[in-house]
């Protein structure tokens, strides 16, 4: 389930689900550097349900921030980044894989 915290970092909740009528995302960006000056398109089709519900979220409120974190885990930050839902995996920030 999803943590929720305030802009603040203030605790709201855990174990949450997120639901309700957001819209689909079909494609998002995966960043290749920090500022995600270089991107490439994405097929989410075969990403599970917490990845997709992060993109349908940070797409319907693009001031919001995901963190998604996978059973084997892999580490992805999710944000709305110039007009589109973004992505950058931990293991690429730090310039090593």
């Amino acid at each position: 389930g999803a943590v929720v915290i305030t802009q603040r970092l203030e605790f709201l909740g855990f174990g949450g689900e997120i639901s309700g009528d957001l819209p689909d995302v079909t494609e998002v960006y995966r960043a290749l550097d920090l500022e995600a000056t270089e991107r490439e398109a994405e097929v989410v089709d075969l990403e599970g349900t917490r990845h997709r519900s992060a993109y349908r979220f940070c797409a319907q409120f693009p001031g919001a921030f995901a963190i998604v974190v996978s059973q084997d885990g892999a580490v992805r930050f999710v944000a709305w980044h110039e007009g589109a839902v973004t992505y950058w995996d931990h293991a690429s920030l730090g310039g090593e894989a």
